[in-house]
């Protein structure tokens, strides 16, 4: 496990950091975003997670992900209900699913750090209670999951390989995903 891990890191580390550094969440982080920032940062991630993990599902029967149904009802939620919104991602095979599937999984941790802030944004007081960014460390369940997955089994070098481009174009995914923008109407 610890080869395709290493690799995977390894591979994404420079687009993971450029990821975070301009996006929405910021605005949570530092509790300057507003309710129509916020439902855009939603709904990008509505986008990204929805590609990704309908992708991940067609190579990996037996991963379990409800991100892209929590981002719906969070959605939902602030009564916004335009969720139609395609962008090219595709997974060809099962290492490729894995690859994509680290970057999903993986975005757990920072989306708890993400949850724990909003209680803090002025401007996202009176919203619902969110499924997606709420803070709690059982979001963190399906990364766990994930990482026994890989344990459970040796990957060949093009495996890794395969997995560890995936991984790149799965942030690139969230890159264009963040690039999204609503009408002014929403």
């Amino acid at each position: 496990m610890k080869k395709i891990l290493d690799s995977l890191r390894e591979e994404t580390s420079v687009l993971h950091k450029e990821l975070e550094k301009d996006n929405l969440a910021n605005k949570v982080m530092d509790h300057s975003i507003n309710l129509e920032e916020y439902k855009l940062l939603l709904f990008q991630n509505f986008i990204a997670y929805k590609n990704a993990e309908s992708e991940i599902y067609k190579f990996l029967p037996g991963y379990k992900s409800d991100k892209t149904e929590r981002l719906q009802n969070d959605l939902r939620g602030l009564e916004f209900t335009d969720l139609i919104y395609e962008l090219d991602f595709t997974c060809e095979n099962e290492a490729e699913a894995i690859g994509a599937a680290y970057v999903i999984e993986g975005s757990a941790m920072g989306g708890m750090l993400i949850g724990k802030e909003i209680q803090n944004c002025n401007a996202l007081a009176d919203i619902p209670e969110q499924e997606f960014f709420n803070g709690s460390k059982s979001n963190v369940k399906g990364w766990n999951d994930f990482l026994k997955f890989l344990r459970s089994r040796d990957f060949s070098e093009t495996e890794i390989e395969q997995a560890s481009q995936k991984a790149k174009e799965t942030f690139l995914l969230f890159r264009e995903a963040f690039k999204v923008q609503l009408s002014k109407s929403v």
